[in-house]
């Protein structure tokens, strides 16, 4: 895999740092998605977007400008298996490569539909019997936010980036 540029799409902040992470260790432009300027159409590139309900924000977009090499998916939960398998599948990336990486929440950055969206969810999520580890950290990232963004998840992508 040899993408020409990084494009991503951020609500948040997590997707973007992970974003400039990746430029800042592979030398390689990076650029949000619709940016002016940005890569040429139909450009190689290495595609970040936040997960929304399972689905890869501003995806279809990228997949319609440029030549979609790689996608990673920034989520704020722990990351699965069965999890990844899901997205993927959701995403039509069975061909792709495909990284999951876990961002972080912060409600308070929320715009638009999503903000009343995600308190509905955190409302819900509140209200759930925990019974592991993984559903507690979950309630308590939705109660007080949460970062997960590290350099070290960017391993696997930096992997596939060199091979």
């Amino acid at each position: 895999m040899s993408p020409s540029a990084i494009v991503y799409a951020s609500a948040t902040g997590f997707t973007r740092r992970y974003a400039d992470l990746l430029a800042e260790r592979t030398g390689l432009p990076c650029f949000a998605l619709g940016a002016v300027p940005g890569p040429a159409r139909g450009a190689a590139v290495l595609y970040l977007g936040w997960l929304c309900a399972g689905g890869i924000k501003g995806l279809r977009k990228a997949r319609a400008r440029y030549k979609v090499q790689a996608v990673c998916a920034v989520g704020m939960s722990p990351a699965g298996t069965a999890y990844t398998d899901q997205v993927r599948a959701q995403n039509h990336l069975e061909n792709l490569p495909f990284f999951y990486l876990r961002g972080g929440y912060a409600p308070e950055r929320l715009t638009g539909l999503y903000r009343p969206m995600m308190s509905l969810m955190s409302r819900m999520v509140s209200k759930a019997s925990v019974e592991d580890e993984g559903a507690r950290a979950m309630q308590e990232a939705f109660a007080k936010g949460g970062d997960w963004v590290s350099a070290e998840q960017l391993s696997p992508v930096l992997d596939a980036l060199t091979e």
